[in-house]
């Protein structure tokens, strides 16, 4: 990103992500070894780790991101889902997760994403592998394969509405993003293509 040169890298930048005031989400500020893994930790307060297995890269996935508080769809008070991405095997998910309550989103079911442009995204969901979730360390429930294309949309775009077809009940969720967190989503969306297209 053009703005990552104006800044130096300094250790004084970042204090575990919360005082960090560079928000440009290509500005890589520092890598390191974790295990056999590699994390990296972006301006745009992303912590995205590459796993690895006797030299190979068998996954891409978010730590954290400065989205942790806000990228919630509400069903309800108690059944929130939780956006992010995920690459393995050269595979690229869009994972939805909760942290405590299970939520009505089973494999099967259908989401439908429009962004601000009113162009959509249709994914079915599916349900994630379970030793990726144990490996992980974060709950993530069902996920969606998305293809390069759609990972660049989220990239470009801003999202503005979803809407869920619940297989189960028949029942159809719709709801709007919050120009905040579409806003951050995307600069994920850019933190991770990145990642995933210079060091995975």
């Amino acid at each position: 990103m053009i703005f990552s040169k104006f800044f130096n890298k300094s250790s004084n930048l970042d204090k575990e992500l919360d005082r960090n005031l560079l928000f440009a989400p290509n500005y890589l500020i520092r890598e390191q070894k974790v295990n056999n893994n590699t994390q990296y930790i972006f301006g745009g307060h992303s912590i995205i780790t590459i796993e690895q297995t006797q030299g190979k890269n068998v996954g891409l996935f978010f730590n954290r991101t400065r989205t942790s508080k806000s990228n919630k769809l509400n069903l309800n008070p108690k059944n929130e889902l939780h956006l992010g991405f995920q690459t393995i095997a050269e595979v690229n998910y869009l994972i939805l997760g909760t942290r405590q309550h299970l939520s009505h989103v089973k494999p099967g079911d259908l989401l439908e994403i429009c962004f601000n442009d009113d162009s959509k995204i249709n994914l079915t969901l599916e349900s994630t592998d379970e030793k990726a979730t144990v490996n992980k360390g974060y709950a993530c429930n069902v996920r969606a394969k998305i293809n390069a294309k759609e990972l660049k949309h989220f990239q470009k775009k801003m999202m503005n509405t979803y809407k869920l077809r619940l297989n189960a009940s028949g029942e159809t969720v719709d709801g709007s993003f919050d120009k905040e967190f579409c806003q951050k989503f995307r600069e994920v969306a850019q933190s991770y293509v990145f990642c995933l297209e210079n060091y995975y």
